[in-house]
């Protein structure tokens, strides 16, 4: 605080760049990079060995059908939604024996939580299909026989298992239990493809102890959860798990890997503050259930996805509802710009459909 004319004057800082380079300095006194964010994620589950030890727990496999190895695959996926859509997913990878799947951590839940799984499972399966189709005709011959022919028409709508592996860090609904399977069923319960599946980990209901711990599926898990706040992990005399806690070594990891964690895992206090009033608010006034908590989810969506997709999807609504609220209480159009983060045609253009009855 300074003064002029007697007058105080505040500097308060609310930049990303600011509270990133704290959380940083935070990470740095950590003994282990949090898997529960994506950069630390993709550093701890985002290599091959480690990946395939990882899906051989997943999927319960013994030795005689275990996952010998996975190829890394392009995280990005562009669908025409009629624009030009792209999911970044998180880990994707196949299978020696051609299974797609995708690996997602899921730090917060975000509104519409199962719509999102299954729209991005629609991206990631159609991915799936075009990489098939195009390994397939790659070699196929320029004039093709009848029977030729006849296996092109027979593979036109074949699609590869893909199954989508959820990691989330908040109670799934309808889920009793840390593991669940979802598939697709008729009226009837009975499974109409055995291709496309979902696996969902709750590790809020994960509550084995280390003595408790007994199978590779369970070492994954609990070093997932533990490993954010731990000041020693152990590797269970596995080669690869040892491998992997060691890449989740703050004084091991690279100057990239800590600015991407502090990234992901940064609010600044300005967000904070406006979440805790929010919430206040719904508690106190009785604003419509769910608005606080579907924002808050939505802010925390965004940091924890480090991207601005994930961030503009949980802050557009609440910047609309934010404006339309203060429009109610006549404040002025320079203030709901300030306090919405919305620009002024968009909050003049809610104004006029408000007076025209349409909001």
């Amino acid at each position: 605080m300074s003064e002029n004319n007697n007058s105080p004057e505040f500097t308060i800082t609310t930049s990303r760049e600011y509270w990133e380079q704290k959380v940083y300095e935070e990470i740095k006194e950590s003994t282990y990079i949090n898997p529960l964010y994506d950069a630390g994620f993709k550093a701890f589950l985002g290599e091959e060995r480690a990946l395939t030890s990882f899906l051989n727990g997943v999927f319960h496999l013994g030795e005689k059908n275990r996952i010998e190895a996975v190829t890394l695959k392009n995280v990005e996926v562009n669908i025409l939604f009629p624009a030009t859509k792209t999911f970044r997913l998180d880990i994707r990878a196949t299978t020696v024996d051609g299974r797609c799947i995708d690996v997602e951590m899921q730090k917060a839940k975000p509104a519409h939580f199962i719509e999102r799984v299954l729209l991005q499972h629609s991206a990631f399966m159609l991915q799936g299909k075009y990489e098939l189709d195009k390994d397939y005709l790659a070699d196929f011959p320029e004039n093709p026989t009848d029977k030729e022919r006849l296996e092109r028409e027979e593979r036109r709508y074949e699609i590869p298992p893909t199954i989508a592996i959820w990691v989330c860090d908040f109670k799934v609904e309808g889920q009793d239990g840390y593991f669940g399977t979802w598939t697709i069923r008729n009226e009837k319960g009975l499974t109409v493809t055995d291709k496309v599946k979902y696996i969902m980990y709750d590790l809020t209901q994960f509550d084995k102890t280390l003595e408790q711990v007994k199978t590779i599926e369970d070492r994954w898990l609990y070093l997932l959860k533990h490993a954010g706040k731990a000041d020693s992990l152990p590797d269970f005399g596995d080669k690869v798990i040892a491998s992997a806690i060691n890449r989740l070594l703050v004084k091991n990891a690279s100057e990239k890997l800590l600015r991407e964690q502090a990234a992901n895992m940064v609010m600044t206090e300005e967000e904070l503050d406006y979440l805790a009033s929010l919430r206040y608010r719904a508690r106190t006034e009785g604003l419509a259930e769910g608005h606080a908590e579907g924002l808050a989810e939505g802010r925390a969506e965004g940091r924890a996805e480090g991207r601005a997709e994930g961030r503009a999807e949980g802050l557009l609504e609440s910047s609309e509802q934010t404006a339309l609220e203060m429009l109610a209480n006549n404040e002025p159009i320079e203030k709901i710009v300030r306090y919405s983060h919305l620009p002024e045609e968009k909050v003049l253009e809610l104004r006029d459909k408000r007076q025209d009855g349409f909001t």
